[in-house]
């Protein structure tokens, strides 16, 4: 449980590097190296912490023995998905696939296997299980909504939607440690 808890807290500060550099290197009318100083630091912290965050949720996830539904499952329905919605958001809606959607998927697989095996060894309790399931729903149709639309919008609207979804994921897994750690 500890470091599942310990990924969770890496990946929201992942995500707050991520909004610092998408700030800095982003913002519509202006010139900047988006992997040069400060830019380039914040985009190393990013890649840093969120990795270490996906490792230390694994491991967490890994010695949890007990899963409601295998963690393979959920990898192959995720990989289904994000092949799907390439299809689907690029044949029917004309997006240019970017590694956002591969980012969405994955965080979204992720959560849904943390949340089935903190259920499963009864650290999460059913209404527990019931509100982070619905909570990544939310965060995952917001994410994919704001994915579909960014290049429809106006170019400062788009720079500022394109931060929503970090913040709805941060928000998720702020919630989910906050479960875990009120046993609820």
């Amino acid at each position: 449980m500890n470091r599942i808890i310990s990924g969770q807290i890496l990946l929201i500060i992942c995500c707050l590097f991520y909004i610092a550099w998408w700030y800095r290197g982003f913002r519509p009318g202006v010139s900047v190296s988006r992997t040069g100083g400060i830019n380039g630091l914040l985009l190393l912290l990013t890649a840093l912490t969120g990795i270490a965050g996906i490792v230390l949720s694994i491991r967490g996830i890994s010695a949890t023995a007990e899963h409601r539904v295998e963690p393979i499952v959920i990898v192959l329905a995720g990989v289904g998905a994000y092949i799907l919605l390439l299809f689907v958001t690029k044949g029917v809606f004309h997006r240019i696939v970017t590694s956002e959607l591969f980012l969405i998927v994955g965080w979204t697989m992720l959560e849904i296997i943390a949340v089935d095996s903190l259920s499963a060894a009864s650290i999460l309790t059913d209404t527990g299980f019931l509100v982070m399931c619905a909570v990544i729903a939310v965060a995952f149709v917001t994410s994919m909504v704001l994915y579909v639309a960014y290049y429809r919008m106006e170019d400062m609207k788009a720079f500022y939607a394109a931060m929503i979804p970090l913040v709805t994921e941060a928000v998720t897994m702020v919630i989910l440690v906050g479960v875990i750690l009120t046993g609820r």
